[in-house]
């Protein structure tokens, strides 16, 4: 056989050194880049859904003869994928109200849907209902709110 030569036997202590060196810097980058970048794949600042919330709604809207609406455009939407705020979400999510672990108080939500509905002229009122689910001394307690909230163009109107 012509090709005998092994490369690997031929390497001194010096180059030994300098792979490893190249390894060590690889491993430093790596580790030292999200502290420095943000998020960088496979690492992140933090492990994901780390913030336990103590408090959530979840909620629903239903048009004048019941039926069930989307909840997009109402801005009561949950956009919440277990990281900071800010980070690891790639694409800007739609504006909403409803953040993972806070509760508005109902005069403010009614508030919100009103200005919403202001903008769909198809619409007069709409009902909300919001499961509201908490901790209290260590159990879950929940409840469940319904209002309803009139168009203010419907209001003028009349």
């Amino acid at each position: 056989m012509i090709f005998r030569y092994n490369f690997f036997m031929r390497m001194n202590s010096t180059d030994r050194h300098f792979e490893t060196a190249i390894v060590v810097v690889f491993l430093v980058i790596h580790l030292a880049a999200p502290f420095l970048l943000g998020e960088l794949y496979p690492f992140t600042i933090s492990p994901m859904f780390s913030d336990q919330p103590a408090e959530y709604a979840v909620y629903e809207v239903f048009d004048a003869n019941g039926d069930s609406l989307d909840l997009e455009p109402f801005g009561l939407h949950l956009v919440y994928d277990g990281n900071p705020v800010g980070l690891g979400m790639g694409i800007k999510a739609a504006e909403t109200m409803h953040g993972f672990g806070e509760v508005p108080p109902l005069e403010e939500l009614k508030t919100h849907v009103a200005d919403k509905l202001a903008e769909m002229p198809e619409l007069t009122k709409v009902s909300v209902r919001r499961k509201h689910v908490a901790c209290e001394d260590y159990q879950l307690v929940e409840t469940v709110d319904e209002v309803q909230v009139g168009s203010p163009l419907a209001q003028r109107q009349e």
